[in-house]
């Protein structure tokens, strides 16, 4: 009995007592979600046992909810790492579960009166949190509402990156190849509101029209359950987004929307009137959605050639000059362990080292970082507030080289490799980006000296130890060089940020395009320019002409 009256607590108080936890960030913490969503499911089994009244509603989600966690536990990382069912997931937890508990208390009145004076017998400050102090004891974590839209975001930043066809990402295909369940009409048309509350006027009308084509087909099946179309609440919600559409002027939208308004409900009167839809303005009203907060750079030619180069339209000029061949490195130990190199470009120099970390010490490397792992920041201003942002979503975890063996290796192994010197690096990065995890176009120098002390000087070199396979997505682009290098478990890729001059080199903006399908786990070294002079020495001429005119955004 108490199981289940702590059932009715917690998840009354989804989205109250939750505490943001980024899931949508990262697959890290993705499992406890899985894990709650069981405990809800096997606690609401068995209290679904104990009614003896109609549940056909209930049978039916729950037999859903089921069914695919017989799915995700044949293979959970599997099922974590394909945004649809992340999203979905986020939002059963969040909003699904909130609905069916009163479709429970429906049907069994009796026990929620039953359940509400014994809460009421507990203290005022604790029935306020009850739901949030059995989610403590019981282990249990939820999804704030930033989780929700971030893993709406996620989706239709991978659909609009990649080019996807949004009645195929309704349908878990990504890419051409089917990785999981069908979104349902409900899941759709949520998604399309959370996006027209988010102002992403775009794509609102897009998922609208699929939830509204996906309802139709669900409606002319025959043998459809008369429970399974929708209820009072998600008409008033339809109408109401209908209205507002009509308003924006999106009439086609908001016409098909209110007829499947009227389809269940004809006797339903309506406060306001579509009009004639041929009397929409003469301009064009393409700019009415777009997003009110989108930002230049997401328009600009630059961002359009980021996106292009994550598909693999742009295809970079075959050059004889480029090599993949065995490298002595700067050790004599190379000479019997050479290093894999492989030269993506020469000026500026950018080059894949392979097979360098071996899955054992990439084990090693991610289980340290996993319990340190927070949400990533960026922070545009010296002296600022480090912030989050849509710029980047992932989660990072630093880590001192000399917690253990592996990282002092890494930077031994970079000295090898490129004879620099790695007494002033900064603390080792690993990062994780889970559902539609990116982060847009950058430089990894600092353009004002105040972000680097200036005994150490800026950053001359990076290099991105790659730590998983990503199936999907999550390459590292560059832009202005025209190619991409895909993550590949074990590589290291590396690049100067800066001329021998130390003047920064502009060409070298990269971005970490969204992962699609997959968990892309990296770790980032930053080699700094002081002690470098022998290492690197300048020539005797400045050479950093050659990339001024990549400073400037087209």
């Amino acid at each position: 009995m108490w199981g289940h009256l702590l059932l009715l607590g917690v998840v009354s108080c989804l989205g109250q007592g939750s505490l943001a936890a980024d899931y949508f960030s990262s697959i890290t913490g993705l499992e406890e979600l899985l894990q709650t969503e069981q405990y809800l499911t096997r606690e609401l089994r068995s209290k679904v046992n104990g009614i003896r009244t109609s549940l056909q509603f209930l049978e039916g989600k729950l037999a859903s909810i089921e069914e695919e966690h017989s799915v995700a536990a044949a293979d959970s990382e599997n099922y974590l790492t394909n945004p649809v069912n992340v999203y979905r997931l986020m939002k059963r937890l969040h909003s699904d579960w909130s609905l069916m508990e009163g479709r429970v208390q429906q049907l069994s009145e009796d026990m929620s009166e039953l359940a509400m004076a014994l809460l009421k017998e507990l203290p005022s400050n604790d029935y306020s949190f009850a739901g949030f102090n059995a989610s403590r004891e019981y282990g249990l974590s939820f999804p704030s509402q930033e989780d929700v839209e971030g893993a709406a975001l996620a989706l239709v930043r991978l659909q609009s990156t990649y080019k996807l066809d949004v009645a195929q990402v309704a349908a878990g295909i990504l890419n051409g190849v089917k990785y999981g369940s069908d979104m349902s009409w409900q899941d759709c048309f949520e998604l399309g509101q959370q996006l027209f509350e988010m102002e992403d006027y775009n794509n609102t009308r897009v998922w609208l029209r699929e939830a509204m084509e996906r309802l139709r087909r669900h409606s002319s099946h025959a043998h459809s359950p008369p429970t399974s179309g929708p209820d009072t609440v998600t008409l008033n919600k339809m109408e109401a987004t209908a209205k507002s559409l009509f308003q924006l002027g999106d009439f086609d939208t908001a016409y098909e929307l209110s007829q499947r308004v009227l389809q269940f409900d004809p006797k339903r009167i309506r406060n306001w009137h579509l009009g004639d839809k041929g009397a929409a303005p003469s301009e064009d009203t393409d700019g009415v959605y777009l997003p009110k907060h989108s930002d230049s750079y997401s328009l600009s030619q630059e961002f359009a050639k980021y996106e292009r180069v994550c598909r693999g339209e742009v295809n970079p000029t075959l050059r004889k000059e480029l090599r993949c061949r065995f490298s002595r490195g700067h050790h004599p130990y190379r000479i019997l362990a050479p290093l894999k190199l492989e030269e993506h470009n020469l000026d500026p120099y950018v080059v894949t080292f392979h097979d360098v970390l071996s899955p054992k010490k990439i084990a090693h490397l991610r289980e340290m970082a996993v319990p340190r792992m927070q949400r990533s920041t960026v922070n545009p201003l010296p002296g600022g507030q480090n912030k989050k942002s849509a710029f980047r979503v992932s989660k990072n975890a630093w880590l001192e080289y000399k917690a253990h063996p592996t990282m002092e290796g890494m930077l031994q192994d970079l000295k090898d490799a490129t004879g620099l010197d790695t007494t002033y690096c900064e603390q080792l990065q690993v990062a994780n980006y889970g559902v539609g995890g990116h982060y847009e176009p950058h430089w990894d120098f600092f353009r004002d000296p105040d972000h680097y002390p200036a005994e150490e000087g800026n950053r001359i070199a990076t290099a991105i130890f790659y730590l998983s396979d990503v199936e999907q997505g999550g390459a590292t682009a560059f832009p202005f060089l025209d190619f991409a290098v895909k993550p590949q478990l074990g590589n290291v890729l590396f690049w100067y940020n800066l001329h021998r001059s130390l003047d920064m080199d502009y060409r070298t903006k990269h971005a970490g395009c969204p992962v699609l399908k997959g968990s892309k786990w990296i770790g980032n070294v930053w080699i700094h320019e002081v002690t470098q002079t022998f290492a690197r020495p300048c020539d005797v001429f400045r050479d950093h002409e050659v990339s001024l005119e990549y400073e400037i955004i087209k």
